[in-house]
């Protein structure tokens, strides 16, 4: 069993304050990093949009495309 497994075996035994708690954890990783290289980033600001808007669209058509015709 490798790690990616390990882990998708104990998200499932998260409960919904457990999964808002590591929300919460990487927003603040996430904001801390942005303080920190603000000047690195800010040279990535169009390809930093482009990831997340085809990460956007490729969770949203998974979820609705995928699972949500599954049921």
């Amino acid at each position: 069993m490798n790690i990616f497994q390990k882990s998708a075996a104990m998200l499932k035994h998260f409960t919904v304050m457990d999964a808002g708690i590591l929300k919460l954890n990487l927003f603040s990783i996430g904001v801390l990093a942005g303080i920190y290289f603000y000047s690195f980033f800010n040279d990535l600001r169009v390809l930093l949009w482009i990831v997340f808007i085809l990460s956007w669209l490729y969770i949203v058509i998974k979820v609705f495309g995928f699972y949500w015709n599954k049921e």
